[in-house]
């Protein structure tokens, strides 16, 4: 399912157009669209979509080297003092004296075009099969800044979710308890009850309210979070549409752990394999640089004098030169030199090697790892999914006896404790759940 034209829209006005940072604005977001807006958005993906342009550009600039370069020069001279030469007299039937001769014209201009066109290089071969295999690592990088951000971005939805949860808990808890107190102020008063038993009510109703307070300035935190990795102004107003009961639905994590797992598609050890692929090739480079190199040139240049400035006059004679050849540099002796860049280009190639080994086994181990931690989650959670709704059922039924007279302040609030307990576990073991599902999400997901 594609992002709503609407949220498109709002996306583009939010991100794009000159709306005042100030502007409030409201987003809808289940999380297939924030995912999908931090694909586009995130600060990660665009530097990482940059890098990609730039290997792009990288690619066609090496090119380039490899296709014929024209050059074109131009030149103007005005002699304001010509040079003075001394010549034996001898030549001028003045022998025994030094004759002062100027040589030139006050004025001399000319023009020059070079064509250079590479006809073999080794290396240049293969750098330019280097900097297109840097750029599909490139293009991985960006994949997998991708894979992160959604991990990332899914980690902060859930994490909103989980902090809405608990503040909903605490509400319906508190409107209960201020209930009660209300109720034990009025019988105390009438004098059918202690003095301890509306006290501990009232204390009950301020731990009530200083854990909304700090659990909604954490939730404040936690969608600031939020926006910032999906890229979106301070001042947006999130919505999220989805509750964490329907993510676990929707996420299958028991279907996840049924998913065979083959570490050669995941994005960690494919970006190492195009790092092998660099290394092999810098190994070719370096014998390369042992086989020569060959060149051709063309080289057409004109000049002229002139004593008037007349440059453009059609009689003015321009003197024209011109000459083609070839070049071949041959390596001979460097002293071991490249011997010794050959040898750490294959040990370069053997480190890769073992990192490949590393890798493949790290993987392995994570998603085995991955594996335990999903199901001690998926069990967690069902056993306090059991207990918050035992917890439920004794607090009501204890907070009926408290108003009945059945039960005093202690027991309701070991009842009230029990239940905060059971729901903030039940929480903690959703958030759980969906933190290890989009973990093993990511070590599964082969990005194409």
């Amino acid at each position: 399912m594609k992002i709503t034209t609407t949220l498109i829209l709002l996306s583009g006005l939010l991100l794009i157009s000159g709306f005042p940072a100030t502007a409030q604005q409201t987003v809808s977001l289940s999380l297939k669209q924030a995912r999908e807006i931090a694909a586009e958005r995130a600060f990660t993906v665009r530097q990482s979509m940059a890098d990609v342009e730039t290997a792009r550009q990288q690619v066609k600039e090496l090119t380039a080297t490899g296709l014929p370069q024209v050059n074109a020069s131009v030149g103007y001279n005005d002699n304001i003092g010509l040079p003075v030469q001394l010549v034996p007299g001898d030549f001028f039937g003045q022998p025994g004296q030094d004759i002062e001769v100027q040589f030139g014209t006050k004025y001399s201009g000319n023009a020059g075009l070079s064509v250079n066109q590479l006809i073999f290089s080794g290396s240049y071969l293969v750098g330019l099969q280097a900097a297109r295999t840097f750029l599909a690592k490139s293009e991985e990088e960006r994949k997998k800044s991708v894979v992160d951000i959604k991990k990332t971005v899914s980690e902060a939805y859930f994490l909103v979710l989980a902090t809405q949860e608990g503040i909903r808990i605490v509400d319906s808890t508190l409107a209960i308890t201020e209930k009660l107190a209300g109720e034990t102020r009025v019988i105390y008063e009438n004098g059918l009850t202690e003095e301890t038993e509306y006290d501990q009510l009232q204390l009950m109703v301020s731990e009530l309210q200083v854990n909304k307070a700090n659990a909604l300035n954490q939730l404040s935190v936690a969608r600031s979070f939020l926006k910032y990795h999906l890229g979106l102004p301070g001042s947006t107003e999130l919505i999220l549409t989805q509750t964490m009961g329907e993510l676990i639905d929707e996420m299958a994590p028991a279907a996840l752990l049924d998913r065979s797992f083959d570490p050669g598609g995941n994005i960690d050890f494919r970006i190492l394999k195009k790092q092998q692929d660099l290394a092999y090739l810098d190994l070719r480079r370096q014998k390369s640089l042992y086989l020569p190199s060959v060149s051709a040139f063309l080289n057409y240049q004109t000049q002229a004098q002139r004593a008037e400035w007349d440059f453009f006059d059609p009689l003015g004679k321009w003197y024209s030169s011109s000459v083609w050849g070839i070049n071949m540099n041959i390596p001979i002796f460097s002293s071991g030199e490249r011997m010794a860049k050959v040898k750490q280009a294959r040990v370069q190639v053997e480190k890769t090697q073992i990192a490949e080994e590393q890798v493949g086994s790290s993987l392995k181990i994570q998603h085995e790892n991955a594996a335990s931690e999903l199901r001690n989650a998926l069990l967690t959670y069902g056993t306090t999914d059991q207990n918050r709704e035992l917890s439920g059922k004794i607090y009501l039924r204890t907070s009926i006896k408290f108003q009945e007279g059945m039960a005093g302040s202690l027991d309701l609030m070991n009842a009230h404790n029990q239940y905060l307990n059971s729901q903030s576990q039940y929480i903690s073991a959703s958030l759980n759940v969906l933190n290890r599902s989009v973990a093993m999400e990511s070590l599964l997901e082969n990005p194409e």
